[in-house]
């Protein structure tokens, strides 16, 4: 096992009764209780607000050993999620979204908070999630703008999701109503297997 991942996603949008640990405070209890058994195996923190980028602006750093934080990036929804949930399609990244021009500096805007919390506090930073529905024009670029910026600040990233739901697959092309895995590597999957292709196993491992 590479780590433990208490919750998934924390929201608290007000205080917690009195005596009642808050979303921070509930994982801290549950890491010292696993550090009392396993000294070793890496934990997971996550912000609250959906682990966003924003919720690190009131994260503060646990006291327990080997503490990984954790983030997720779906900014801007309206382009990763589009026709999901609703949400209207034809939203195409880099582009002008909800009034905002979203590019990849406009993505260094959204991560500063994570950046800041990581350079004030020396921790090991980690993105759990980040991605873009399949057929959201531009995907490949989102893709590549986080991964950029995820490798140019040192930090871990997994890509969600692979073999979970098609609308994440980078297995499958950009038609919504196509549920068949392409022949060919999609784009995506390309650019994934071309940052996986860097990774070196360490001496002895």
């Amino acid at each position: 096992m590479w780590g433990y991942d208490l919750v998934n996603e924390p929201v608290q949008n007000k205080p917690s009764p009195l005596g009642v640990a808050n979303y921070l405070g509930t994982q801290v209890r549950a890491a010292k209780a696993i550090r009392a058994i396993d000294p070793d195996v890496p934990i997971f923190i996550e912000a609250s607000a959906w682990d966003s980028a924003a919720g690190f602006r009131e994260l503060e750093p646990v006291d327990v050993t080997n503490i990984v934080y954790q983030v997720h990036m779906y900014v801007p929804s309206k382009f990763t999620h589009q026709g999901v949930h609703n949400k209207a399609m034809g939203v195409t990244y880099p582009g002008k979204i909800g009034g905002v021009r979203w590019d990849k500096a406009q993505l260094r805007k959204v991560l500063a908070p994570v950046r800041e919390f990581q350079l004030a506090y020396n921790v090991h930073i980690y993105v759990g999630e980040f991605s873009a529905i399949r057929w959201a024009p531009g995907a490949v670029d989102y893709l590549r703008d986080c991964i950029e910026l995820f490798e140019e600040y040192g930090w871990d990233w997994t890509y969600h999701a692979y073999r979970e739901w098609d609308g994440w697959s980078v297995e499958y092309d950009s038609d919504p109503k196509n549920h068949r895995p392409t022949k060919e590597p999609t784009d995506r999957k390309k650019l994934l297997l071309s940052w996986f292709a860097r990774n070196k196993k360490k001496k002895g491992a």
